[in-house]
């Protein structure tokens, strides 16, 4: 009965480690979400992909690897409204929703979404999206 018992205490707490590791809690109120931008093995990926944020964070991409990256919105897949707001907060941009490409290893780019509309925003690599380093941003009211 005891050992039955310690293991389901282990499968919890692995559980909740697990959900923990799955959905990145939300920043300290005035700290930037650090997205890290990399090459694990033969798999490029932003790290984390997927995470919630509140209108008016910075999120902060990190070029981790030094192969060029970029941070890159699809221009259907954000709020009606966003386009504005990111082309003002993306500069130094390669064109409309494109950030610069990032060629040296901890290069950062910030993104602040202040007045962002609240939704998702779908984002990519492009030079590596098509090998599937793309993530999503839920927006949310403060």
């Amino acid at each position: 009965m005891r050992r039955m018992m310690m293991a389901a205490a282990a499968m919890l707490v692995g559980a909740t480690a697990l959900r923990a590791q799955a959905a990145p809690a939300h920043p300290a109120a005035g700290a930037p979400i650090r997205v890290q931008m990399k090459q694990v093995g033969s798999h490029y990926m932003f790290e984390p992909a997927n995470f919630t944020i509140k209108v008016g964070d910075v999120v902060e991409f990190v070029n981790v690897s030094g192969f060029p990256h970029n941070v890159s919105f699809e221009p259907a897949k954000i709020p009606a409204g966003a386009a504005d707001v990111l082309n003002r907060a993306m500069t130094q941009r390669m064109a409309p929703l494109q950030g610069p490409m990032m060629t040296q290893a901890n290069q950062t780019y910030r993104i602040s979404f202040a007045g962002a509309p609240v939704g998702t925003y779908d984002y990519f690599c492009l030079p590596h999206k098509a090998l599937g380093m793309t993530g999503r941003i839920t927006v949310e009211a403060r």
